[in-house]
């Protein structure tokens, strides 16, 4: 019983984070890259962001459709919310 406690718990939280996260995206697309940047101040994301461009610029992608993204980033968020209330 434990368990499906904190499986709605953790539902819950991720989902409140990620419909903040989407809403954040879809109205200010330029915080993205602030974010980049500031975190390329404290520490080297160079290695990380080659792993990730391998195949494409994920940046730019995210970039150019930021209210795609930030629609379904609140389409999952709203789903895991509406998972942790009805289904645990």
């Amino acid at each position: 019983m434990e368990e499906v406690y904190f499986f709605r718990i953790f539902n819950l939280v991720v989902g409140v984070i990620g419909l903040a996260i989407g809403i954040g995206v879809i109205l200010i697309p330029k915080a993205i890259s602030n974010i980049e940047n500031k975190l390329d101040k404290n520490f080297s994301t160079d290695m990380l962001e080659k792993m990730l461009n391998q195949r494409r610029n994920l940046s730019q992608a995210l970039l150019k459709h930021p209210k795609i993204f930030g629609a379904i980033l609140l389409v999952i968020s709203f789903l895991l919310l509406l998972s942790s209330v009805y289904l645990f």
